[in-house]
């Protein structure tokens, strides 16, 4: 196959594949089956309308930062290249969003330095939402926590407080190392020295020239509250899911904190495609620590994953084809892949 990113792709679906068998072979699969046999399919369209909504105020949030880094491009267009980059969000570390500067440079000739800003705000601003709400309903966690370790595990409920607590420390000081300015410049300079460096510290200076200006406090605060409450709906069709599959003890705000802590977990610590692995292996064990079975927390992953991961890689795709189609014009997957080589 030519197209490089294609056959990435492929590469990383039959991964998840094989994972996914061996998170059936360690659980029970005939239970497995006879609770995903009773689940009610009927409530598919309202978890996949949630997740929608959560794409959707996403997409405002895109807009309101796009707008603050003044960049021209249609509101149609704009719209149509945030839900393209779905198609990526399976790559490792997500890197592969940054489809979405190379679709604003190709259809609207927009430079890379200004628009990738974009994509590093929008996750600081994912971030910071999930850890306040995480923060939010933690109480509700530690209300619910049945056992406070898994026997021969060191995954604990007091991991998972420290874990919170640490990742909030942690974008607090990244958000303040940001802005400040000399340092940055300074150590930009320093890399300068370096001849066989120095156009990387160019090309890293530009970027932080543009990223710089957009982490105000009030952009930051609009779009962490954005963030917090776009997510919730993810939260939500979790909780649906988990009412489905039988684990009807888990609340809302339970079913809040372990999506949020199962996916700021995956996204510290693994940086495999798309979070797999982490953030499965983090959401089964807080479900057993909530008192979830085998059986009900696995079927219960493999319907959250489908209606977020899966369905926004296919809702991606979908996307492409639109744009491609609207603008008369193919995506140069080897162009993308050279430039995020290079970056």
């Amino acid at each position: 196959m030519k197209n490089p990113v294609i056959k990435r792709i492929i590469w990383i679906l039959v991964f998840a594949i094989i994972f996914y068998t061996a998170f059936v072979i360690w659980s029970d699969a005939r239970k497995n089956l006879e609770t995903l046999r009773r689940f009610p399919w009927q409530q598919m369209p309202l978890i996949l309308g949630a997740v929608l909504v959560n794409f959707l105020v996403r997409e405002l949030k895109w807009e309101y930062y796009r707008r603050a880094a003044g960049i021209n491009v249609p509101r149609i267009g704009s719209f149509l290249v945030f839900f393209s980059g779905f198609s990526m969000c399976i790559s490792p570390g997500r890197i592969g969003e940054l489809i979405k500067p190379f679709m604003l440079k190709e259809y609207f000739d927009q430079k890379m330095r200004r628009t990738i800003p974009l994509v590093f705000c929008e996750r600081v601003s994912d971030l910071l939402g999930m850890i306040v709400l995480a923060l939010a309903t933690m109480g509700s966690f530690m209300a619910g926590v049945t056992r406070g370790h898994i026997d021969g595990h060191w995954f604990t409920s007091g991991f998972i407080y420290g874990f919170l607590i640490f990742s909030a420390v942690f974008m607090v000081v990244l958000v303040w190392a940001i802005h400040q300015k000399h340092w940055f410049y300074g150590a930009i300079a320093l890399l300068a020295r370096f001849g066989r460096l120095r156009d990387t510290a160019y090309r890293l200076r530009k970027l932080y020239y543009s990223t710089y200006p957009l982490l105000t406090p009030k952009n930051l605060l609009a779009t962490t509250a954005m963030a917090a409450f776009s997510w919730s709906f993810e939260c939500l069709a979790l909780w649906y899911i988990l009412q489905g599959v039988g684990a009807t003890n888990i609340t809302l705000g339970q079913s809040a904190f372990i999506f949020c802590m199962a996916t700021i977990f995956g996204g510290f610590l693994f940086f495999l495609p798309g979070g797999i692995g982490g953030f499965e292996t983090t959401l089964a064990l807080m479900l057993i620590l909530l008192g979830a079975q085998r059986h009900q927390a696995v079927p219960a992953i493999f319907l959250i994953r489908f209606s977020t991961l899966f369905f926004s890689v296919a809702l991606g795709f979908l996307f492409i084809l639109v744009t491609t189609a609207k603008y008369h014009k193919g995506i140069q997957w080897q162009a993308f892949q050279e430039g995020e080589n290079g970056l």
